[in-house]
């Protein structure tokens, strides 16, 4: 066995990430890139080596390099863990891992985020909470574990993007470094994953093929105005600074829209309007 751990840590590093954002089209990302030729990701979406106690004392990689032993010598090798962007503090982690890394970060309207990720545990019975008694238990604690089990959910904080954008850019060089706005991304994925294709270093002239509707379910809830506008507050700095830190306009993230239905799922294949919950 330790002959074997040492064969895994000499193994390639990997050379990109999906970092997240958490609901926020990294499904259909992980699902598109892993059909780019030369790229491997392993089948298991969402590794959690670098923000988990697998990272251990950073220098035994096995528990991340066994899932890549099946890649071609040569490969582009990456993988997508969501929760990676909003716990900043493993970035020095992952810089200590491969100073080389590039990272992708999908960037979501906080408050549809915020309501899609409550929606894919309340279907799962993980949190039995609404969403207003589940986003104002939050807030009013600022996020103490120790006030609710299911704060450790974050769904308010976790779209507070400015900071992890800042920490990003702390940690790594631009060039690094691709932010895409998810609503971007949702309404003209070709041109993004071809984009990304192309930061990771693959050639993106492939023939692209719309991957097909990734977890798909029915919501029981939607996202009401008046919760909206109650949220909207919360965000409204944050968002400001999100547009002075990538010269995007986020003023689709301040207005409400009445989704086109309950039927719903992250980005792949859906029709813009329609409310998306998955990864």
């Amino acid at each position: 066995m330790p002959l074997f751990k040492d064969w895994l840590n000499r193994r390639p590093r990997l050379d990109f990430l999906v970092v997240g954002a958490e609901k926020a089209g990294t499904t259909a990302m992980f699902s598109y890139l892993k059909r780019v030729p030369g790229v491997y990701i392993p089948l298991p979406k969402e590794l959690n080596f670098f923000d988990r106690p697998a990272w251990g004392d950073g220098t035994d990689f096995s528990h991340l390099h066994r899932w890549f032993m099946l890649a071609p010598r040569g490969s582009i090798l990456g993988e997508a863990t969501p929760t990676y962007l909003m716990n900043p503090g493993c970035f020095p982690r992952i810089r200590s891992y491969n100073p080389e890394m590039r990272i992708i970060a999908i960037l979501r309207s906080p408050i549809r985020r915020a309501f899609s990720a409550w929606n894919f545990r309340r279907v799962r019975f993980r949190d039995k909470r609404d969403f207003s008694t589940a986003v104002r238990v939050e807030i009013e604690s600022n996020g103490d574990l120790a006030v609710a089990r299911e704060n450790k959910y974050r769904y308010m904080s976790a779209g507070l993007y400015a900071p992890q954008i800042r920490a990003l850019r702390e940690t790594f060089d631009e060039d690094q470094l691709l932010l895409i706005k998810f609503e971007d991304f949702n309404r003209d994925q070709e041109t993004w994953v071809r984009e990304a294709a192309r930061f990771i270093g693959a050639d993106a002239d492939f023939p692209f093929e719309r991957t097909r509707r990734t977890n798909v379910w029915k919501y029981k809830h939607r996202l009401e105005k008046s919760q909206f506008e109650e949220l909207l507050p919360y965000y409204e700095q944050d968002i400001a600074e999100v547009e002075a830190l990538t010269g995007w306009d986020c003023s689709d993230w301040r207005r409400y829209e009445k989704t086109a239905g309950t039927a719903s799922e992250e980005a792949a294949g859906s029709p813009a309007g329609t409310e998306k919950s998955s990864g």
